[in-house]
């Protein structure tokens, strides 16, 4: 059996959520071949001009364009991100990948990597399972597309959303959202403490601004550093490096302490030693937080399906939404003062978790009926 994964690297979170899920894939079925796929790795120039370049400008200069923008993509119920001939010519690498490997399944974790997948059906290309991860608490009509076979989505919400465009109910399964098995395991955290410098005395503030993309987190950190209370902040930039060279001018203040990151394979076991997380609203990071109970304050969401993490996570009491890095800070210190609150927070962060969403996901894409067992498992 061979199954593609593909993905596009809208920020790190559609990755993250495809390893996981080919990770699982392998462990489910050791036989079958598994291959992930990131479409913006290999794309042509002029499709990264017309395409992702537009995204990441208006998201980051203009978020209130990139909001209509959004919303007139729901309301007219468009059917696609860019017409067929564009993602043909400007991925060739994927519908190459799929004429050599023949896979038997693909997984699409991505509006995108749906498309291309019903392309390649569409055109003979292959005769895949195709199914749909959707690692957000809002999708869009796009998703729904009659050669999908299975949907695995965050939760009810979506569910609903998608039966509304047209998805046959039975396709629609709620497995949330697949997380690394990393945020399963046990860690140590005074080990993570020691390997990154962060005095055990300290709560430990995690900053984290989503892998790439548009944010604030040098303003967060540099208000967090002027802050009376005592707390060590460590700030994950990822593959952002303008996020990194700004960070890494913010001096450490008088009683806190700064550790910048880049790119770290590392999140789970800093995740696990944290007091509370500050973090951009990506669906895949908010479900690594909430199986770490971590309270989380929200920052910079992105209009559209951020915009509704945020709410959701709020709303459950797990999370704080914020605007502008002086809230931003204030509510961390607040957090900081208050130990019954960050525990309240914690406990609803918790009640948020779904550790088995990626099993689920991979044994619906191997064809296997979970969607029993996970209603079980949520009425127990």
């Amino acid at each position: 059996m061979n199954v593609l994964v593909l993905t596009l690297s809208f920020g790190s979170g559609h990755v993250r959520a495809a390893r996981a899920v080919a990770e699982e894939l392998e462990r489910e079925s050791p036989q079958a071949v598994v291959r992930v796929i990131d479409a913006l790795e290999d794309c042509r120039w002029l499709f990264r001009a017309i395409y992702v370049w537009p995204y990441w400008a208006m998201v980051r200069y203009a978020p209130a364009l990139w909001k209509k923008f959004f919303e007139s993509r729901v309301a007219h119920r468009s059917e696609q991100t860019a017409p067929p001939w564009a993602f043909r010519y400007g991925c060739p690498q994927v519908f190459g990948e799929i004429a050599w490997f023949k896979p038997d399944i693909i997984v699409a974790v991505e509006v995108a990597a749906c498309e291309m997948a019903v392309i390649a059906k569409r055109t003979g290309l292959t005769e895949a399972r195709i199914v749909n991860v959707i690692t957000d608490h809002e999708a869009e009509p796009i998703w729904v597309k009659p050669e999908v076979d299975v949907y695995a989505v965050a939760d009810e919400s979506v569910r609903d959303q998608l039966c509304v465009w047209g998805a046959k109910p039975e396709k629609v399964v709620v497995c949330g959202i697949p997380t690394d098995a990393s945020f399963r395991s046990t860690h140590d955290e005074l080990e993570t403490r020691a390997a990154h410098g962060v005095n055990d005395e300290l709560p430990l503030v995690l900053l984290m601004g989503g892998g790439m993309g548009p944010t604030r987190m040098h303003e967060i950190a540099g208000r967090l550093c002027e802050s009376e209370l005592p707390m060590s902040i460590v700030a994950i930039a990822g593959r952002d490096e303008r996020a990194l060279k700004r960070l890494a001018w913010i001096p450490s203040g008088r009683n806190t302490e700064l550790r910048v990151l880049g790119w770290t394979e590392d999140v789970a076991a800093l995740m696990k030693a944290a007091t509370l997380l500050v973090t951009k609203p990506g669906g895949l990071t908010l479900a690594e937080a909430a199986l770490c109970g971590l309270p989380v304050v929200i920052f910079d969401g992105i209009p559209g399906p951020e915009t509704l993490n945020a709410e959701r996570f709020a709303s459950a009491g797990a999370g704080i939404i914020t605007h502008g890095a002086r809230e931003t800070a204030a509510s961390v210190e607040e957090l900081l003062r208050d130990e019954e609150l960050r525990a309240s927070m914690s406990l609803h962060s918790r009640q948020l978790a779904k550790p088995r969403a990626a099993v689920d996901v991979a044994r619906l894409a191997l064809g296997e009926r979970v969607e029993s067992e996970i209603r079980q498992r949520m009425t127990a």
